[in-house]
């Protein structure tokens, strides 16, 4: 029964290819039920044969792996939202103040300093004349004040105008997409509008994720009515509750940089320590008839509870379901079991809903786990210790190693960083964390129950405020923090073979193995070299900045940057990585510039520019010039004219119906984003 070991690992693999051609592969519904017939037939006549013989051939294997890549593809494109039919983006409503949306919050966003966010489901578009029914998620953007300050909850129904608006790219190269990562959760369009035009029509109390939303947030209260510090209960709320939005930015970066941001986000991390806790508490159980069974059955129920505790959102429920089927696997006593659990978990995940796969907390949690069953137990064994307390770190020091080994290439994809203290703060942090979260839980049921001791609250505000202060220490050793680091995906991809076929090599050495091992190395460099291959060796961007301007002129690894000031923004530090740029220089916007053998001409006042034999081929404005921009096209004759971020809208609004009368292409940063000439 070799061929069955890892049965749940493939057919995962063949759910995720069938997801992956979905998402940039579309065909038509009807091509796709005949498919489905076909594939569906194949198997069945392959099934039969197969039940004829002792083991089931090739014809089968061909056809299992042909229907569950087609089961991933349908229930992708079902899932996709241009292809439901009820969906808003596929309505052709108005948008004006008669039209109502009438929809239910799901779920609460991180905030920002201008807005509240929530995701809403839509429900229902009503006008004057009929009701829709309409299905999706939109982006609420709730301008903050005193008033609307947690003034929506999860659950709550609602009437607002129907007012959609697309969410908006990145306006410069390499920045973070937003509207990528809220496409990612299903979410196409957003709302923008404040407390006053929004009616609360009632309130969903009898759903479980209501109801559990709202006992976190009781909870919360119940926490602020004792003494703990600003911090400490803002990391105290993100450890047991999965509550994050009180934490500040200065915080968020020091755990970040000390490699302990995972702690700050209820995963597989907190779920799998509480299930170890739980299952060495519950091992009692196994020597009793049907010990096993009860002990899975308390196990799974305990988890669920502290999903519950945490509000159900949807990171805490992936998590407490991988290790629902985790703890099915541990009592099996068999490392395959538990792989298998691990994949038919990631199996059913993913048919409930494959936009999981893009989801960075989702990759990187199955990542992890899926590290520590495979490495763990060889890079243990590579030291043996006599002491238990020093066995016990080791322990915990090739837990966190093989983690990393997991994790480490992704990482460094999504967050350009690597943090290189992270053994030093995971051993410090990890061999506490399991009883800071039974202290924690116990510490929230005494609140509730107004049973806290003040004497407990002081020693786990103390405990919180030591590991915030070894955060920041090891935060503050910049040396040991490497940043802006440039990795592409196919490098990524390239990274994990790599260390899939050293992992085989070193369990036995095969001539095989070694020429897999060599494969490997040989698609990374070929990944590094197409990298730099399409790096254009010389770049012009004219980038948008709100109230500013910013022009940047790259030759090699040379940039030099034309703006007022000499600091170098968020959006600047990403092309500089992504273009791998070594050497930059700070220079003030000149009266006339080349940009890329295109000669231009910078306007930002309202002097006369009529020049004798002067013809730019670009006019770039900028501070909002008080100029007669149809009197210098006639004079100056340009070919394009860009306006960049540093303008009013008013005047772009104006310079942009000048430019149309006269014919002339008019480029606004704050619209089509940076302008780039390679």
């Amino acid at each position: 029964m070799k061929e069955f070991r890892f049965i749940f690992l493939r057919l995962s693999f063949y759910l995720i290819l069938g997801i992956l051609a979905a998402f940039y592969l579309q065909l038509q519904l009807q091509i796709l039920l005949i498919s489905g017939v076909l594939i569906l037939s194949l198997f069945l006549l392959a099934y039969f044969i197969a039940r004829k013989t002792i083991f089931p051939g090739t014809f089968f294997g061909i056809t299992s792996f042909i229907l569950i890549f087609y089961l991933g593809y349908c229930v992708t494109y079902l899932s996709i939202p241009r292809n439901q039919k009820e969906h808003y983006i596929n309505q052709n409503v108005e948008k004006d103040q008669k039209t109502i949306l009438f929809a239910r919050v799901s779920e609460e966003l991180k905030p920002t300093a201008f807005y509240q966010r929530f995701i809403l489901e839509a429900e229902n578009l009503i006008s004057e004349t009929e009701k829709l029914n309409i299905k999706g998620k939109i982006l609420l953007n709730l301008k903050v004040d005193s008033a609307s300050i947690s003034m929506l909850e999860p659950g709550m129904q609602l009437l607002l105008p129907w007012s959609p608006k697309k969410i908006k790219a990145p306006l410069n190269p390499f920045q973070f997409s937003y509207r990528d990562y809220i496409s990612k959760l299903q979410v196409e369009g957003q709302i923008n509008t404040d407390i006053s035009r929004i009616e609360i029509r009632d309130f969903e109390t009898n759903t479980i994720i209501s109801r559990s939303w709202k006992l976190r947030e009781q909870l919360i209260s119940e926490l602020k009515k004792h003494h703990f510090g600003k911090d400490e209960l803002a990391v105290f709320q993100a450890l047991i509750l999965g509550q994050r939005r009180e934490i500040n930015n200065s915080l968020y970066q020091n755990y970040a940089a000390a490699g302990a941001i995972h702690i700050l986000a209820i995963s597989g991390l907190h779920i799998g320590i509480l299930l170890l806790i739980l299952n060495f508490l519950l091992k009692g159980l196994e020597r009793i008839k049907y010990g096993r069974l009860i002990k899975i059955c308390i196990l799974i129920s305990l988890l669920w509870s502290f999903a519950i505790l945490t509000g159900l959102s949807p990171s805490v429920v992936r998590a407490v379901t991988m290790f629902s089927f985790i703890a099915v696997g541990l009592q099996m006593k068999r490392k395959t079991s538990v792989l298998n659990s691990l994949f038919l978990s990631l199996f059913v995940l993913l048919l409930i809903n494959p936009y999981f796969l893009y989801q960075v907390g989702f990759q990187l949690s199955y990542l992890a786990v899926f590290s520590i069953i495979t490495f763990q137990p060889a890079i243990y064994k590579l030291l043996k210790v006599n002491s238990k307390f020093v066995d016990y770190f080791w322990k915990l020091a090739s837990v966190s190693l093989a983690a990393q080994i997991g994790v480490i290439p992704l990482s460094l994809y999504y967050f350009h960083q690597f943090p290189g203290l992270f053994l030093l703060s995971n051993l410090v942090i990890l061999p506490f964390l399991g009883i800071i979260l039974a202290l924690g839980i116990l510490i929230i049921i005494l609140a509730s129950i107004k049973l806290l001791p003040l004497f407990l609250v002081n020693s786990f505000n103390s405990s919180l405020t030591l590991l915030n202060e070894f955060v920041a220490w090891i935060a503050g050793i910049k040396s040991m923090v490497f940043t802006n680091i440039h990795i592409t995906l196919l490098q990524t991809l390239s990274l994990y073979l790599i260390i899939l076929a050293i992992f085989f090599t070193i369990r036995k050495v095969s001539f095989h193995r070694i020429c897999f091992l060599l494969i490997c190395i040989l698609c990374f460099q070929l990944s590094t070299y197409f990298d730099k291959k399409n790096t254009p060796i010389s770049e012009t961007v004219i980038f948008h900045h709100t109230r500013k301007s910013v022009i940047g002129i790259k030759n090699k690894g040379r940039l030099n940057i034309y703006s007022e000031e000499d600091t170098i923004s968020n959006f600047l530090s990403d092309y500089i990585r992504e273009r791998r740029i070594n050497n930059i220089q700070h220079k003030r916007i000149p009266d006339v510039i080349d940009l890329s053998s295109k000669l231009s001409l910078v306007i930002d006042t309202s002097r006369n520019y009529k020049i004798q034999g002067f013809y730019p081929e670009i006019l770039i404005l900028r501070n909002s010039p008080k100029v007669n921009l149809e009197r210098l096209i006639d004079q100056l004759k340009p070919k394009e004219i860009i306006a960049d971020g540093s303008n009013y809208h008013s005047y772009v609004n104006r310079w942009k119906e000048t430019a149309l009368h006269k014919k002339i292409p008019f480029y606004h940063t704050g619209e089509k984003g940076s302008y780039i000439i390679k």
